[in-house]
């Protein structure tokens, strides 16, 4: 399995990264009890990890979140394993997983809505529709201006082609002069545009870019010989050709590319983004974010302070 293990670090230490993205490797299977529906105020069950109430941190809830009772989020239907429908089409993967324990810290309930359009995240969030969304959000300095982001991994970009197809894909250079294609409003496409201009430094062919709506189009793109390459997490490439057995036929290239920072993005209306901050390092200090990434397969790129809205200037 292709994947990149990294120490636990502190996300202080990382201001010199320049772009961000997602990357899990997945566990055998999909769990289908990972989170637990308890009222709000009482014990949660997340990933075998029981979350109880903290008074201290739920005092600094702002008052309009206490009232209403609920954390909301929209997350990702199809990025496991960070988020993805599981069984009975319930929200599941390690984010909304940490939202579950996060909500419970502060007596809320996660209250998730799903959907498949990507590009429209950021901007729900921005105009405070939504407070929160959890992991598959890349912090980038674009995204910073709009919205607060709570960075609680670190991981790799990666890149999957049509097995057979006789590539060979090691460098960003390597790229250059094929048609790659990456998730619409995905910080994966920032990445290519780098690309880009690294090709065309170097006096070779740029690559051409298409966005998708869905993993599952960018799938069909590439079996189709419609694009070259597609680009996203390395972590969920891996995850994708070991539970997905619609990815026979591919193959993860060598390429990793970029350490990328990636975590919750927050409503800067919601006025939640210290009080996560201090639960995430709650979760962090007693051990409940291992155990809870640990279910999920993740032991890499675990960090050992929760960050908010961490310098990404060069």
């Amino acid at each position: 399995m292709n994947t990149v293990t990294a120490p636990r670090r502190t996300l202080l230490g990382l201001a010199a990264v320049a772009a961000f993205g997602l990357a899990l490797t997945g566990c055998s299977g999909t769990p289908a009890d990972s989170g637990s529906t308890d009222a709000a105020g009482g014990p949660v069950e997340v990933a075998g990890v029981t979350i109880q109430k903290d008074d201290e941190l739920a005092a600094i809830v702002p008052q309009a979140v206490a009232d209403r009772g609920t954390l909301t989020a929209i997350q990702f239907d199809n990025a496991p394993a960070d988020t993805f429908l599981g069984e009975d089409d319930v929200i599941t993967g390690w984010g909304p997983d940490l939202g579950r324990a996060v909500a419970a810290l502060l007596g809320l309930e996660y209250d998730a809505e799903v959907s498949g359009a990507f590009d429209t995240f950021i901007p729900g969030i921005e105009n405070g529709r939504y407070d929160t969304s959890w992991a598959s959000i890349i912090v980038t300095q674009e995204r910073l201006d709009v919205v607060d982001i709570v960075a609680v991994h670190e991981s790799t970009t990666g890149v999957i082609t049509k097995e057979g197809a006789g590539l060979s894909i090691s460098t960003p250079e390597d790229l250059c002069g094929l048609r790659v294609g990456a998730l619409a409003g995905s910080a994966f496409l920032i990445q290519m545009e780098e690309i880009v201009a690294t090709c065309e430094d170097a006096g070779e062919e740029a690559p051409t870019i298409d966005s998708f709506p869905q993993q599952g189009a960018a799938q069909l793109a590439v079996s189709s010989d419609r694009i070259d390459a597609f680009m996203t997490a390395k972590g969920q490439l891996s995850w994708l050709l070991r539970e997905d057995s619609s990815a026979e036929g591919f193959e993860i290239q060598p390429l990793d590319y970029q350490p990328n920072l990636e975590g919750i993005a927050v409503s800067r209306d919601s006025e939640m983004t210290e009080v996560i901050t201090a639960a995430m390092n709650k979760l962090i200090a007693d051990g409940s974010y291992e155990k809870i990434m640990g279910f999920w397969d993740i032991d890499f790129g675990l960090v050992d302070e929760a960050v908010a809205n961490p310098d990404v200037s060069d």
